[in-house]
């Protein structure tokens, strides 16, 4: 598996750096659509998704895709 830092998975997938490091490090599971998000991303494939192929993760991504939270300044 490839690594990847939690900076850079924050800044390349708009998740919050805490969030990041502990995805990373085994202390939190994103929701699959996020995990895909990320891969898309990054690269780096989740745990979550590992076992996932190409065409399922394309299919999921599909009825299932990543919508960021809205930021309090949008709000």
């Amino acid at each position: 598996m490839e690594t990847i830092t939690p900076t850079a998975l924050a800044e390349a997938s708009g998740i919050s750096l805490p969030y990041a490091s502990q995805i990373i490090s085994g202390k939190r599971t994103p929701a699959r659509s996020l995990a895909i998000h990320i891969l898309r991303t990054t690269g780096w494939r989740h745990g979550s998704i590992a076992k996932l192929t190409d065409e399922q993760i394309s299919t999921l991504e599909s009825v299932d895709p990543w919508v960021p939270r809205a930021s309090p300044e949008a709000a």
